[in-house]
């Protein structure tokens, strides 16, 4: 295959279209307008900020998104929204304490949870039975959360999901407020809010306490570039920088930190550009829905464009593969009964008539099919016997993945994207479980966590 950069090369020379992250679309003119990254590599040298303290060009430019987003701070992150996630969790909960947090969550808040050592309470949430999505987190089941575990830190929940389905973070952050604990919004999916008013309103004007944004994923920025927002004085600027220091890199990269500000200049200069982007996605959604068999489901966010087969003899993996090997679409991810196009204000017009085309003649192909969905339910709650700060602890082994009923799991399975687990160290595998993993593997979904050889293991606690 060569080097890393000569399979970057020759994969650029094929004529994939990207529906999926990075929002930059790896267009140049809109990534520090055509200037070779090389070129502004550069380190703490004299005349130049330190992210980490910041006294003049990224104070200057933080003091313009605070006074953009309306923040107490908001700061710079250049090891992703993971490093925000953990270092706001960090931020509100001691060694030990008791976080609420939505079962849909990423993986970098169990990580954050094993790492503190937390002991984590589930919220799980409603799922979309045609495809299986998650939908919500009602207000009414958080309230009744969080008035059951008064001695929970913090509430933390996923606004908008991976497919684009948003909460009520307003009425959600009352019922924070109201008990005086911290409510922290994942919103990776959701960089390009504030800057569209077709587009949900941003958890950072809903009432939310921090917010997390991947400025990678659906604004014009590299990946690993996001920010975190303190909105209100729930937690103090000096602890949060504090804990962004236990996680962001010492040696900050400058190409991404100036493309974090680009990416935030080109959404203010550019505001009209996002109704246009807009406008766009409405007018293919209505000439999908002239779709026979595929559809595209209703979600919050139009940016995400979720492509069902649920009422087709097809997966959602297989219109993936036909997608990518026959068109040469990219998706984002796929899923049972769905796959995911992902896209942003730099999608072109010609990528969208590609996509329409594709999703024509693939509808014409394909035949109606009732299928028996009977999907993973996120409310079934695993039975927990140990914190995954004790379950890393113990001793582990490999067993046959259908000889682990009953048995305590020791490490994280989950699909991959989106990385919400469905097991979790310390937790309990039970059939169900052991029955969707098996369904996700006959239907080539990315499974992580599970040992394939010849046969199929899972680590479990050796007790």
């Amino acid at each position: 295959m060569g080097s890393v950069y000569e399979h970057f090369i020759e994969y650029n020379k094929k004529n994939i279209y990207p529906f999926h992250m990075p929002g930059h679309k790896r267009i140049p003119q809109n990534v520090f307008h055509g200037v070779h990254p090389y070129q502004v590599d550069y380190t703490e040298i004299d005349d130049f900020d330190n992210l980490h303290e910041p006294e003049e060009m990224y104070r200057e430019s933080m003091d313009k998104m605070k006074k953009f987003y309306h923040t107490k701070e908001t700061f710079y992150l250049v090891n992703g929204s993971t490093s925000g996630i953990m270092a706001s969790i960090a931020a509100v909960c001691d060694l030990g304490d008791s976080i609420i947090i939505g079962r849909n969550c990423h993986k970098s808040v169990y990580k954050a949870i094993e790492l503190l050592g937390l002991r984590p309470i589930y919220i799980y949430p409603d799922i979309e039975k045609e495809n299986g999505m998650v939908v919500n987190i009602s207000t009414d089941k958080i309230k009744e959360v969080v008035d059951k575990y008064p001695e929970a830190k913090a509430v933390l929940l996923v606004s908008p999901t991976y497919e684009g389905m948003t909460m009520d973070i307003r009425m959600i952050a009352q019922i924070t407020k109201d008990k005086k604990i911290p409510l922290i919004v994942d919103e990776a999916h959701g960089a390009h809010f504030s800057f569209g008013d077709d587009f949900p309103e941003s958890a950072i004007n809903l009432g939310a306490d921090i917010v997390i944004q991947s400025m990678h994923k659906t604004m014009p920025a590299l990946t690993q570039t996001a920010l975190l927002h303190v909105c209100t004085e729930a937690v103090k600027i000096s602890k949060m920088r504090d804990c962004i220091d236990y996680f962001e890199t010492t040696s900050p990269s400058y190409v991404l930190a100036a493309s974090i500000d680009d990416a935030f200049e080109f959404g203010i200069q550019h505001k009209d550009q996002f109704h246009q982007y807009y406008q766009r996605l409405s007018e293919l959604k209505i000439k999908w829905k002239q779709l026979k068999n595929l559809y595209i489901a209703d979600v919050d966010d139009p940016g995400k464009i979720i492509i069902s087969t649920s009422k087709t003899d097809m997966t959602g993996k297989q219109l993936y593969d036909i997608l990518l090997k026959k068109y040469d679409l990219q998706m984002e991810m796929a899923q049972e009964t769905y796959c995911l196009a992902m896209t942003s204000i730099c999608d072109t017009k010609e990528g969208f008539e590609r996509l329409s085309e594709a999703l024509s003649e693939i509808d014409g192909s394909v035949e109606t099919c009732l299928k028996n969905t009977d999907f993973f339910d996120g409310k079934i709650e695993n039975k927990v016997r140990f914190t995954p700060y004790e379950a890393k602890r113990y001793p582990q082994k490999e067993v046959l993945l259908e000889e682990s009923a009953g048995k305590i799991c020791g490490d994280y399975v989950y699909l991959y994207p989106p990385g919400i687990p469905f097991l979790v160290p310390g937790e309990v595998i039970n059939d169900l479980c052991i029955q969707k993993i098996r369904e996700y593997m006959k239907k080539s979904l990315n499974i992580k966590g599970l040992i394939c050889r010849d046969r199929i293991y899972i680590k479990i606690l050796d007790r």
